[in-house]
C-alpha cells in the first residue's frame, strides 16, 4: 500500500535504523541480507562499574531504611531519575483499536525488572540479556517488584527503569514487602514500620515520602502478608498510609489484598468490608485484589461483580480496584475466566492487575521467543489489536482487548531510533563505537503505539522486526 510505504520510508530515513531484511526492503525497495549478530568482546567489556565499588540500586531492611539520608547515600547521584513524568494524551482524545476497549480500564504491572533484590547496577550492564519491556502503551502503573527476607524488604526502582517509564508517561512504584513467616517474615519488622515518635507520627511514613521524592519515583506498593498482627496494627497501618498522603498527596500508594481490618492475613479476592478500609478515608489510592477470583471454587460467587458494586456503593472508583492475575508460571498460557472480568460490551468490572508480567522474559527459551510472547501477551496472537478474540474460553486473549493504547507521543512530529535499551554493538551517527554487549533502559526510545498494524496489499509482505546488531544510533 503506497501510504504505508511512505510512512516506513519517513521513519527509516529520519532515524537511519538498519533493520531486518523485510524492513530494509520496505524502506529502499531492494532486498538486503539479514546481518548476523557477529561480534566480539573487546577489552572495553571490563568496565569499572563491574567492580566491587559499582553503584547499585537501593534496598533496605526497616531499621536501615529509617537511617537513610540523602547526605549519606554514596550512590544517590546514580540512583536518582531526573527524567520528568511525561504527560500522556487523555484517553478521551484517543480512538479505540477495537470495540471492546474501555477508556476507563487500567493495568498495573508488578514486574521483576531485575532478576534479584540486591546487587542490581543502577544503570545497566555489559550484558545483552535484560528484561527490556517495551509495551508501555498498555500499562498505567509499573510496580518495581522485589524484596526478600534475606536481602531487603524495601526496594526502590532502579534509575534506568524510572527513566524509561517516565519517558513513556508511566508512573513507577517501589515495593514494601512484608513476607509471610514461611518466607522469613518477622512481626518485629512490621512493628518497626508502625512505631510512632513522641508526637504520635510515623517516622517510617516520612521516610517513604523522602525516598520517593529524592529518587524520583511516584510512590509505593505495600504488600503486608506477615501473620501475627491484630486490629490495632491494621489501624496503625492505615494511619501510616494516611500520613504519607497528608505529607505529599501526589504520592501513590497501592495496597495488596492480604491484611484485613482485624490485622489478620486473609485474602478476600474481592473488595468488601474486610479490606475496603485501606482505600477509604484518604488512605491508599488503589487496591490489588488477590488472584483466586478466577478459580473454579470461587467463580460462581462473581467476586469482581461484587467488588464493582461494593465500590460504587462506598464512593470508591471501581477502576482503582485491580483484579489480580498471577502470570508468573505460564504467562501467555495462563488460564483466566475472562467472562468474570467483563461487564457487557466495552467495559470491565474492575481494572487489571498483573503479577509477574516479566514472566514473558523469564519463561522464554531465547530472545525471539521472548519477543513473540510479549506480543501475544500484550496485544494478541495475531499481533493486531483490531482483531479481537470473542471466544468465552479461558485461553489468554491478549490485553489489547480491554485497554486502550495510551500514548506519550504528542505534536506533529515523532522521532525514534527504535532502541529497546540493549544491543550487541553500539553506534553513534552510523559509526560503530563499541563492540561489547550492553543494556541500559535509560537509553531506550519511545516506540510507536501501534505495533505492528500493517495492511499489506497485493503481493506486499512487510513484516517488521528488530535487529540488535546494527543501528544508526544506539
Amino acid at each position: 500500500m503506497k501510504k504505508s510505504k511512505k510512512f516506513f520510508i519517513r521513519i527509516c530515513l529520519s532515524t537511519g535504523i538498519l533493520a531486518s531484511a523485510t524492513l530494509l526492503t520496505a524502506c529502499f525497495g531492494t532486498p538486503a541480507k539479514h546481518v548476523k549478530a557477529n561480534y566480539k568482546v573487546t577489552a572495553e567489556a571490563i568496565p569499572d562499574y563491574q567492580s566491587k565499588n559499582a553503584p547499585i540500586s537501593s534496598y533496605w531492611m526497616p531499621d536501615k531504611f529509617l537511617e537513610w539520608s540523602a547526605e549519606n547515600d554514596k550512590d544517590l547521584v546514580y540512583n536518582q531519575s531526573r527524567v520528568p513524568l511525561t504527560k500522556r494524551i487523555s484517553p478521551d482524545k484517543l480512538s479505540p483499536s477495537n470495540q471492546n476497549q474501555n477508556k476507563k480500564t487500567k493495568i498495573v504491572a508488578l514486574s521483576m525488572m531485575n532478576s534479584q533484590t540486591s546487587g542490581n547496577p543502577s544503570r545497566g550492564t555489559t550484558k545483552f540479556e535484560s528484561y527490556t519491556f517495551d509495551y508501555w502503551q498498555y500499562i498505567d502503573t509499573l510496580v518495581y517488584w522485589g524484596g526478600s527476607s534475606g536481602e531487603g524488604i524495601i526496594v526502590t526502582p532502579s534509575a534506568d527503569v524510572i527513566d524509561e517509564a517516565h519517558s513513556n508517561g508511566v508512573p513507577v512504584l517501589g515495593t514494601i514487602f512484608l513476607p509471610p513467616k514461611e518466607y522469613g517474615g518477622k512481626v518485629d519488622w512490621v512493628k518497626t514500620i508502625l512505631k510512632k515518635d513522641e508526637q504520635g507520627q510515623y517516622p517510617f511514613a516520612s521516610q517513604m515520602v523522602k525516598v520517593a521524592k529524592t529518587y524520583g519515583f511516584e510512590g509505593w506498593f505495600i504488600n503486608e502478608e506477615t501473620q501475627g498482627l491484630n486490629a490495632d496494627d491494621a489501624a496503625n497501618m492505615k494511619a501510616l498510609i494516611q500520613q504519607v498522603k497528608k505529607e505529599d498527596s501526589s504520592l501513590q500508594i497501592m495496597w495488596y489484598d492480604a491484611m484485613t481490618k482485624d490485622g489478620k492475613v486473609d485474602w478476600q479476592n474481592q473488595l468488601n468490608d474486610q479490606n475496603a478500609t485501606f482505600v477509604q478515608d484518604k488512605a491508599a489510592d488503589a487496591m490489588f485484589l488477590n488472584f483466586w477470583w478466577t478459580q473454579n471454587n470461587l467463580a460462581d460467587q462473581k467476586l469482581l461483580e461484587k467488588s464493582n458494586l461494593y465500590a460504587k456503593n462506598h464512593n470508591i472508583d471501581p477502576y482503582n480496584i485491580y483484579a489480580g492475575i498471577d502470570v508468573q508460571a505460564k504467562d501467555v498460557q495462563t488460564p483466566v475466566k475472562w467472562n468474570l472480568l467483563e461487564k457487557g460490551n466495552q467495559a470491565t468490572q474492575t481494572s487489571i492487575g498483573l503479577y509477574a508480567a516479566s514472566a514473558t522474559y523469564t519463561n522464554a527459551s531465547n530472545w525471539d521467543d521472548f519477543q513473540n510472547r510479549e506480543s501475544a501477551f500484550w496485544v494478541n496472537q495475531k499481533a493486531d489489536p483490531r482483531q479481537v478474540d470473542h471466544s468465552v474460553n479461558e485461553s489468554w486473549t491478549g490485553l489489547s482487548k480491554y485497554v486502550l493504547e495510551k500514548s506519550a507521543i504528542s505534536g506533529n512530529e515523532f522521532n525514534t531510533n527504535f532502541n529497546l535499551g540493549n544491543g550487541y554493538n553500539y553506534f553513534k551517527a552510523g559509526q560503530k563505537i563499541s563492540e561489547m554487549d550492553w543494556n541500559d533502559r535509560s537509553l531506550a526510545g519511545i516506540l510507536p503505539s501501534y505495533r505492528w498494524i500493517i495492511d499489506n496489499e497485493g503481493k506486499n509482505k512487510i513484516s517488521p522486526s528488530f535487529d540488535f546488531a546494527n543501528a544508526y544510533n544506539g
